[in-house]
């Protein structure tokens, strides 16, 4: 009967792609006075201002500043950075409604979280920290009394460190780096990506660092490991009331002032906006195969936006998905990223 059963639901799957899957999730920041967001889900084949299919979210989760998640495949579990919550707070993956979190991880010296990095293969978390330093912690760890493994910090004006205020995080497997979006301590406060060993410790300088007219106002990062890319995301000002955001391509061993190997942007991209708008977060979905950007309003939820398009795309690409307003968020969106959650995990046939 079993077998007969899973014969069924690969039939369906097969069959049903498009509903089986829903792929993206976002989290933000609490509007106002609010002190609760919730981690939303949206099918792969919704657009506008369609609702999401599932929300971690309520009083129990605690979740009230969750603009930095990870997925981590191995056990199925999402790392959420509550930046207002000081904390890591783990979930199920495929969590619905309103949750307590499995473990929390708030150490005083983690202060406002910000991306992390969930490594099952090496047992080590690492984390945007206190809004200046890059921290290692044991991925299992829970509690407020948790000691760090490694740390890469902050250091001041002269760090030898270069890293300054710290807004976006990756982990190159290949090279064993990590790297973050940064500026400079000093005027004209040039933007930049920092990459650091993953195994140093203390006030290492940087294996390498990005920084040229290409990555000027740079605001995130995303890594595909397969087609050895980085894609930062970057933005213009023509005028001080349009912005044109971009995300420009390079290659995963880019260093000093190389150029990207191609830019994506243009009017068909819908990465233009007005100020007071902002990009918040780029991801990368794996399965299938899209880029995730997110544009945020500033508090506004009718002007957050999430636009995606094939990975390989280039130049003024028309997105495959555009999401919009307040399904979103009900304050102002976080980074995207993506949890492949399948039919038969909504059923139950986990098992």
């Amino acid at each position: 009967m079993r077998a007969l059963t899973l014969l069924f639901l690969c039939i369906l799957t097969c069959c049903l792609p498009q509903l089986a899957r829903a792929e993206l999730m976002i989290g933000g920041y609490p509007p106002g006075a609010s002190s609760e967001h919730p981690i939303r889900q949206f099918s792969a084949t919704a657009q506008g201002t369609t609702a999401a299919v599932r929300q971690i979210g309520g009083p129990t989760t605690t979740l009230n500043g969750p603009a930095n998640a990870s997925y981590e495949p191995v056990e199925n579990l999402i790392y959420v950075s509550d930046y207002w919550g000081q904390a890591i707070k783990v979930f199920p993956a495929f969590a619905s409604g309103d949750p307590a979190p499995l473990r929390v991880l708030n150490p005083p010296l983690l202060g406002q979280p910000r991306a992390s990095v969930p490594m099952a293969a090496l047992d080590e978390l690492i984390v945007i920290a206190s809004n200046c330093c890059i921290y290692t912690f044991p991925l299992h760890a829970s509690g407020t009394s948790v000691n760090r493994i490694r740390s890469i910090n902050w250091g001041g004006g002269s760090s030898s460190t270069q890293l300054n205020n710290p807004s976006s995080l990756i982990w190159l497997p290949g090279t064993d780096e990590v790297a973050v979006v940064d500026y400079d301590f000093n005027a004209p406060y040039a933007a930049k990506v920092v990459f650091h060993a993953r195994t140093s410790d203390g006030s290492p300088a940087p294996t390498r660092v990005l920084k040229s007219i290409h990555t000027e106002n740079a605001a995130a990062i995303a890594h595909d490991p397969g087609q050895h890319k980085l894609y930062l995301l970057t933005y213009t000002t023509p005028d001080n009331f349009v912005f044109e955001a971009q995300v420009r391509v390079f290659a995963d061993t880019a260093s000093g002032t190389d150029a990207p190997l191609y830019i994506i942007a243009g009017p068909a991209t819908q990465l233009g906006y007005d100020n007071p708008q902002y990009p918040t977060g780029i991801g990368i979905d794996q399965p299938l195969q899209r880029l995730m950007v997110a544009i945020g309003a500033n508090g506004d939820p009718d002007n957050n936006r999430v636009v995606s398009f094939a990975l390989g795309a280039s130049g003024d690409a028309t997105p495959v998905q555009v999401l919009t307003g307040a399904s979103l968020s009900p304050g102002t969106i976080g980074a995207p990223f993506a949890v492949p959650v399948d039919i038969l995990f909504k059923n139950g046939f986990e098992n």
